[in-house]
Parts: structure tokens; C-alpha cells; sequence
């Protein structure tokens, strides 16, 4: 799974953690989104089975 793919996949778990009803979910919230939104951004490495 490419990293943007995971990345998004976990900003959505992030914003759908923040409609919880518990005292801490904003900050599960904020890690995950964080976290997501990084391996968004993160560039992907290439292997030698990839073409340009």
C-alpha cells in the first residue's frame, strides 16, 4: 500500500475519532491526523521494478 493511500486512510479515522464523546478524543484526533497527513507528504521510495 503506497504511503499516500495509508495516509489518507488515517486523516479519515482521525476525523471521524473527533466525533466521540470522550474527554480525550481530540487528542487521538490531533495524533492521528498529524501522523496521516505525514506519510501523506512522505515520498515513496522507488524499486528497481518501477518504472519512471
Amino acid at each position: 500500500m503506497k504511503n499516500s493511500t495509508l495516509g489518507i486512510l488515517i486523516v479519515l479515522a482521525g476525523v471521524l475519532t473527533i466525533f466521540v464523546q470522550h474527554s480525550y478524543a481530540w487528542v487521538v484526533s490531533a495524533i492521528l491526523i498529524g501522523g496521516g497527513s505525514g506519510l501523506f507528504f512522505w515520498k515513496d521510495k522507488k524499486t528497481g521494478d518501477e518504472k519512471n
